[in-house]
C-alpha cells in the first residue's frame, strides 16, 4: 500500500507541475454551471432540484476524464519512462492502483467544483423564519431541496468518474499517443452513456439489455436517490475491467 500512495503523489505532483489540471477544474465548473443555467435554468424552474445540474455534470465528466487520464501512461511510453518504471521493484498492479487513485482525486476536484449548487438552491429554497432558528440549519431540514437524491447524484457521480478512469486508464496504457488514447477512452464510454438517452426507443425485448449496459439508467437510479446494489456493482465491474485492462496491457509489455 505504501508503494501505491507513494506512486499517487509522485502521479499528483506532476499533474500540478502542468497547467493543465489547474485549468481542467475551472473549465469544468464553468462549463457545468453555463450549460445548467442556459437549458435548464436552476434557479428559475419553481423546483429546487440538481438534476439539470447532474446531467451536465455527468456529461462533461465523460469528456474531461479522458483527457486527464490520456497522458497517463501514454506519456510514459512515449518518453521511454515506463522502461524504467518496470526495472523498480513495482508491480504492474501497484502501478496502475497508484495512477488511478491520483487521477480520482483530480476527478474528485472536479466534481467538487459543483458543490456550490445544492447549497445556493438550499439556501434560495428556505424560507424565512420568525423564530430566529440558525438559518444553517434550517438550510438542511426545511428547505425545498431534498437531499436525498442530491447525496445520491454525487454518489453517482464518484462512480461515474471511476468508471471512465479506469477505461481512460486501460486505453491510455495500450497506445503510446495520448490522442488516439482519449479517442478510444471517449468512443468506448460515449455508446453505453449515449445509449441510455434513447431507451423510450429500444425494442421491449431488448430493454432490459440496453438499461443494463447503459451509464445513463444506472446514473440516474443514484440521482433520484434509489442505492441500488445492482448499480453499485455495475459500476465497480466497469471500473474494474479497465484497471484490469490496463495492468494485461503493462504486463504484457514487460514480456515484448
Amino acid at each position: 500500500m505504501q508503494t501505491v500512495l507513494a506512486i499517487s503523489r509522485r502521479e499528483l505532483a506532476s499533474a500540478f507541475d502542468q497547467p493543465l489540471a489547474y485549468l481542467v477544474v475551472p473549465i469544468y465548473g464553468i462549463l457545468v454551471g453555463g450549460f445548467s443555467l442556459w437549458f435548464d435554468d436552476v434557479y428559475t424552474g419553481g423546483t429546487a432540484t440538481m438534476r439539470g445540474v447532474f446531467f451536465w455534470a455527468g456529461f462533461f465528466l465523460l469528456i474531461l476524464v479522458p483527457a486527464l487520464t490520456m497522458r497517463v501512461f501514454a506519456e510514459e511510453r512515449r518518453a521511454g519512462t515506463i522502461e524504467i518504471l518496470a526495472t523498480l521493484p513495482i508491480t504492474e498492479p501497484e502501478l496502475v492502483m497508484g495512477k488511478f487513485l491520483a487521477t480520482l482525486v483530480l476527478v474528485g476536484l472536479l466534481i467538487g467544483s459543483t458543490l456550490g449548487y445544492p447549497l445556493m438552491l438550499a439556501a434560495l429554497s428556505t424560507p424565512s423564519a420568525a423564530d430566529g432558528a440558525p438559518f444553517l440549519l434550517r438550510m438542511f431540514s426545511e428547505c425545498g431541496l431534498d437531499w436525498g437524491p442530491v447525496c445520491g447524484g454525487y454518489l453517482g457521480l464518484a462512480l461515474l468518474g471511476a468508471a471512465l478512469t479506469g477505461v481512460g486508464l486501460g486505453s491510455s496504457a495500450s497506445t503510446a499517443n495520448p490522442i488516439v488514447a482519449f479517442l478510444v477512452a471517449l468512443a468506448i464510454t460515449t455508446f453505453p452513456y449515449v445509449l441510455g438517452l434513447f431507451l423510450d426507443r429500444a425494442p421491449l425485448a431488448l430493454l432490459p439489455l440496453f438499461q443494463y449496459v447503459s451509464f445513463t439508467y444506472h446514473f440516474d437510479n443514484l440521482a433520484r436517490g434509489v442505492i441500488d446494489m445492482r448499480d453499485l456493482v455495475f459500476w465497480g465491474g466497469i471500473t474494474g475491467l479497465g484497471l484490469h485492462w490496463a495492468v494485461w496491457m503493462l504486463e504484457r509489455r514487460r514480456l515484448e
